[in-house]
């Protein structure tokens, strides 16, 4: 199976993330049983579903064409799905834990792109150092990866460095309510992560790991709004998508976005996600 991925240069502030030797532990325990227990352990949302998702954010699809990449791309899911689109030439996944590529990556490619798997092109690295040329790209995609940022304005303006003028950054993420309070979130930022979690997770049941030693990072609606026009981007389009339940269906946004309600698991923190479409 090929394996082939190639390597760009890492922030060394990022190797303080213990979150990238959680999912190093995860990868070397799933990757025996395959697809589907890769995909139900690290990703949560199968293509079909990522597809659907991505088709509810207007503008978000039809801006996947040409060449593009992905930021923060884990087991390389997301790129594989988008990289089936038949105008898609190719995309590159970027993911800094070197394990989650050299193991996952070909399978993930191969279950969903078959004979295509070299329109995704695996790279091991670090989404503030990407080794392309100014204006190369034509659109840019992160799911469940921005608030891994130590520094979004900086990610941010290295991905309009690569993105051709008019490109789109599609950014599939979590956002807070603009009026919960920063105690609320130093509150989240230091819950310690239960037996079962830990469990889960092929770590030790006896330690002690906070939410922000994982890489986590908690922004308000307004916060992300701000990340975007301090690294140039212009906001087109933002949708709040919740899978259907009782408490996502009581909990309202407070910053005027359109709320669609999904019948499949969106995964992630409460299954709910903010999509924006961003134009550089």
């Amino acid at each position: 199976m090929n394996n082939n991925y190639i390597k760009w240069k890492k922030d060394s502030a990022t190797y303080e993330d213990k979150g990238f030797f959680v999912r190093d532990l995860l990868v070397k325990n799933s990757v025996e049983k395959g697809f589907n227990e890769i995909i139900d352990r690290y990703v949560y949302i199968y293509p079909e579903q990522i597809k659907r998702t991505f088709q509810l954010i207007p503008g978000a699809w039809g801006s996947f064409f040409g060449s593009g990449i992905d930021l923060g791309g884990g087991v390389g899911c997301i790129s594989s799905t988008i990289a089936q689109k038949q105008n898609v030439k190719d995309i590159y996944c970027v993911e800094f834990a070197e394990n989650v590529v050299r193991l996952c990556h070909p399978i993930i490619k191969k279950t969903i792109l078959s004979n295509r798997v070299d329109k995704v092109v695996s790279v091991v690295g670090d989404f503030n150092n990407l080794e392309l040329p100014d204006s190369s790209l034509d659109f840019a995609v992160t799911w469940d990866s921005i608030h891994h940022s130590q520094d979004p304005v900086k990610t941010l303006k290295e991905c309009k460095r690569v993105l051709k003028k008019g490109g789109k950054l599609v950014i599939i993420d979590r956002a807070h309510n603009n009026n919960i309070p920063d105690s609320e979130i130093d509150r989240m930022l230091n819950v310690v992560y239960g037996k079962d979690f830990l469990k889960r997770s092929f770590l030790d049941e006896n330690i002690i790991i906070k939410r922000k030693e994982l890489g986590e990072h908690e922004w308000r609606f307004f916060e992300l709004e701000d990340f975007f026009r301090k690294s140039g981007f212009n906001l087109i389009e933002s949708i709040v998508i919740k899978t259907d339940t009782k408490e996502n269906r009581q909990l309202k946004n407070d910053n005027n976005l359109v709320e669609i309600f999904t019948n499949y698991n969106l995964g992630g923190f409460l299954h709910r996600k903010v999509g924006f479409v961003l134009e550089a």
